[in-house]
């Protein structure tokens, strides 16, 4: 028997358990700016990224598409601090996410989300998700946590799926 996942899109309601939806219709503060030439979107999430003497950073992730059907065989978490993703390149892109439950991602919970390419997310902090899910190659600015000569395993936690557990995205 295949362990399925349904594909649901992303709106504020349904995803705001696990974090924050980015775009610029989720403010609701907009300011005029730089001799009102400019719309700031102001504070669309938030961050947690100083946590334990970690700094913020942006990076770059650069993701490549996973064969067909997707396996959810492993899960990830940060226990210290948040993390954004937001697209580059407007290409549509999937989050997997669940609940926790005992410290291990609670696997009845698991859901998975289809985000338009305009869009990106922040996780917040201790949110159990698959590593990045992307349909075509694509490149991310990523905003999280760093902090000199820490181990990676002092914020981020991974759950590898038994066998039986292994779930399907099936498009």
């Amino acid at each position: 028997m295949i362990n399925k996942i349904e594909i649901e899109n992303i709106d504020l309601g349904n995803f705001s358990e696990f974090g924050h939806v980015i775009n610029k219709d989720t403010t609701s503060e907009k300011i005029s700016i730089n001799q009102g030439t400019t719309i700031r979107h102001h504070n669309i999430s938030d961050l947690e990224l100083n946590n334990e003497g970690g700094v913020p950073a942006i990076s770059i992730f650069s993701g490549s598409p996973r064969n067909l059907p997707i396996e959810i065989k492993i899960m990830e978490k940060h226990p210290i601090a948040s993390q954004s993703f937001l697209p580059i390149q407007n290409i549509d892109w999937l989050i997997v996410v669940s609940k926790d439950k005992n410290n291990m991602p609670d696997l009845d919970t698991i859901r998975c989300f289809d985000v338009k390419g305009d869009v990106g997310i922040t996780y917040n902090r201790n949110v159990w998700h698959h590593p990045l899910l992307v349909r075509k190659k694509q490149e991310f600015w990523i905003v999280d946590r760093i902090k000199k000569n820490e181990n990676s395993s002092v914020n981020l936690i991974e759950y590898h799926f038994k066998e039986n557990e292994v779930r399907h995205l099936i498009f």
